[in-house]
């Protein structure tokens, strides 16, 4: 993966060589343009000025020691400044603060599988997301509802 995004930066820097770069892409200020590796299949439906959420699926620790495979959505509401699909490199170039530039470069070096979904173009706000898995997929609900029987004393009949 480490070598996949160093031929995508090298290929994106190649691109923007010139003048300013930064100011080719229109990175808004505040925030740094972020080159994310991608799929194929990804890449053929987004396209700069896109908006986008970031998800992460990796191996999760539990409780009782046994591992689990969970997704996160773990950026939200991002602009794709760039899509580049060169060489055999496929990357878009992202448009993130700081703070989410920090995650998206965590989740990259740790190798996790990183998949993006597609927002409406008016929807810009920011939703409360859970942590997805199989185990909660299946039992959720029945767990759900023990919870709340516990909570709820019952009715008289």
């Amino acid at each position: 993966m480490k070598t996949l995004k160093m031929l995508a930066l090298a290929a994106v820097l190649s691109l923007g060589a010139g003048l300013g770069f930064a100011a080719e892409l229109a990175v808004p200020p505040g925030y740094r343009a972020v080159v994310v590796p991608v799929e194929k299949a990804e890449l053929a439906f987004i396209k700069p000025g896109s908006r986008l959420d970031m998800t992460v699926t990796f191996s999760a620790l539990l409780k009782d020691d046994r591992k689990e495979l969970v997704t996160a959505t773990i950026l939200q509401n991002l602009l794709v400044l760039a899509t580049l699909d060169k060489g055999g490199v496929r990357a878009l170039v992202l448009a993130l603060n700081p703070n989410e530039a920090q995650y998206a470069n965590l989740s990259m070096s740790e190798g996790y599988r990183i998949n993006f979904t597609i927002r409406n173009p008016g929807d810009r706000e920011l939703h409360p997301m859970e942590i997805a898995s199989f185990r909660r997929l299946i039992k959720g609900d029945k767990e759900e509802e023990k919870a709340a029987e516990k909570k709820e004393p019952a009715k008289a009949p």
